[in-house]
């Protein structure tokens, strides 16, 4: 029986420090996208850039699309994303559990200023990585019980390099 316990209690703080060990990758993943970066939408660019920024102490990172704002930190052994929208809500959504390497999927778990159930409000991002320059963003909208999809590509740009006087 004790043996039983102490094997339970092992897979309980393994389990946990999995779940902190993800949530960790994606948030130092997340940290390492800081730049600027051009959003390609089919075979668009958009004149907008995204721009990534590490603060508090490295403990957030804003990503800027356009004039909307989404910060991404960690509660506890979840990593967290509050999306400001033009909408004008704010979801907030948590980082999915995939086991998927290079696959980051944040779903909804609430949201702030929603006027109606039907209103369109962003339900799910997800964002796959190609490569250290190359990422793809897909953005789930839900409206009642439709959704839509907005995808995007985006690539990192080189960093401008400035000449002190």
């Amino acid at each position: 029986m004790i043996l039983r316990i102490v094997g339970f209690l092992l897979l309980l703080m393994l389990t946990a420090s999995a779940a902190l060990g993800s949530s960790e990758t994606a948030f130092e993943t997340f940290r390492g996208f800081e730049g600027k970066w051009a959003i390609r939408s089919g075979q668009k660019t958009l004149l907008i850039e995204m721009t990534y920024e590490v603060g508090s102490k490295g403990s957030i990172v804003t990503e800027q699309f356009g004039k909307e704002l989404s910060v991404f930190y960690r509660d506890g052994q979840s990593m967290l994303m509050t999306h400001f929208c033009n909408a004008g809500n704010q979801p907030r959504l948590r980082l999915k559990e995939n086991g998927r390497p290079g696959v980051f999927e944040f779903e909804m778990f609430d949201i702030t200023n929603l006027q109606s159930a039907d209103a369109d409000h962003v339900d799910r991002v997800v964002y796959r990585i190609i490569d250290d320059k190359t990422m793809d963003l897909e953005i789930i909208w839900k409206n009642g019980k439709s959704e839509k999809s907005e995808k995007y590509t985006l690539t990192r740009l080189k960093p401008e390099h400035h000449v002190e006087s």
